[in-house]
């Protein structure tokens, strides 16, 4: 396959790197430049407080996330600053960012908390979804590794090898294993219905399935536990390189990536549309949590946010808790770059859920 175009994270961040740091096409254009009458923040910027809203339940993985955040932010946001959090809808987020879609207001009073599962069903199209996730002007982000990890016979993997792959179901988190393994050439069979780590675990270690994606908190746990299943990595969902391009995962610097494995096992990089809708869904099934301004808020609003998130990601609250799951916390260029890569342009957009239809006879209902 051939690609005209350079692959969506490193196009986005050379703009990013440019320019204002926005994410998005049109959220560039607009933030670049303040609405007219806001060329600079007032001098007190927030004379109601500032809001972080979490979409997610109250009490859920994500509130803990917004409780630190939002102390964090108590210290680094101008002096007097309140900033309050609201938790609304399920866990997977799309109920608060339709919520902060439709109702938010660009004038940089409320900021959205929100999981990458949000994302990931904007990408397939889940109907639920009323927002665009490539209008997010990112502020902040957490990232996890991922890592598939399978049974040492299932490599190589030729054609038409028949690789049964634990998931929760076609449009989940692991979406990128499946996607992933089939742009390998692997003949995928999904184990469906197996929710959490632990169901997968079991799975394997029964012999029912021969792939699990290790993803979200404590992913080198959960690597340990595959491990003594009799599980080997196969390979990264990577990590963003300085140029843009896929590297391998810091923590998991001896596991391939999903290029690597493929130049090594066809002699070709991988291109094109479903690799790019590939890439899309890997950033989403990374991404524990994303925090993020609407479009058309003013650039000065923006930086002020920038400025107060790049301090309160060092903020021994954040890092503890970051710590303690195994997440990465992300500010400025990096937390631009890792949910740049969630976007993802018509082409790769309708491939992927051409893929879905095909594949697993899944339609957004």
């Amino acid at each position: 396959m051939t690609n005209a175009r350079p692959p969506i994270a490193r196009r986005h961040v050379i703009g990013l790197l440019a320019g204002p740091l926005l994410l998005g096409r049109g959220a560039a254009v607009h933030a670049a430049s303040p609405l007219p009458g806001s060329s600079a923040v007032a001098a007190v910027p927030f004379p109601q407080g500032a809001t972080i809203l979490v979409a997610g339940p109250d009490g859920g993985r994500l509130g803990r996330w917004a409780d630190a955040v939002a102390s964090a932010l108590n210290e680094t946001l101008p002096p007097g600053t309140k900033v309050r959090t609201t938790c609304t809808g399920g866990v997977d987020g799309v109920t608060g960012a339709n919520q902060f879609e439709a109702r938010v207001p660009p004038d940089g009073a409320t900021v959205l908390l929100a999981p990458g599962a949000a994302a990931l069903d904007w990408l397939v199209g889940d109907p639920r979804a009323h927002f665009d996730a490539e209008h997010w002007v990112p502020v902040m982000a957490g990232v996890t590794p991922a890592i598939v990890m399978a049974r040492p016979d299932a490599a190589p993997l030729g054609a038409g090898r028949s690789v049964r792959v634990a998931a929760s179901g076609p449009v989940g988190p692991q979406l990128p294993a499946l996607l992933g393994l089939d742009l390998l050439g692997a003949n995928v069979v999904p184990v469906f219905d197996l929710v959490g780590h632990e169901a997968a675990t079991v799975a394997f270690a029964a012999g029912k399935a021969d792939a699990v994606l290790a993803w979200g908190q404590n992913v080198p746990q959960q690597v340990a536990a595959l491990q003594e299943a009799g599980a080997r990595p196969l390979f990264g969902l990577g990590a963003l390189g300085a140029n843009g391009a896929s590297a391998r995962d810091p923590e998991f610097s001896d596991v391939p990536t999903l290029v690597e494995l493929h130049v090594a096992l066809h002699g070709t990089e991988l291109a094109g549309a479903r690799y790019d809708a590939w890439r899309a869904t890997s950033a989403a099934t990374k991404l524990e949590f994303g925090l993020v301004l609407p479009r058309l808020t003013s650039a000065a609003m923006v930086a002020l946010w920038r400025r107060a998130a790049s301090q309160a990601a060092t903020q021994p609250g954040v890092q503890s808790l970051a710590g303690t799951f195994a997440v990465q916390p992300m500010d400025g260029v990096a937390a631009a770059a890792a949910m740049t890569s969630v976007a993802a342009d018509v082409a790769a957009l309708l491939e992927l859920r051409g893929w879905l239809a095909t594949r697993f006879n899944w339609r957004p209902v």
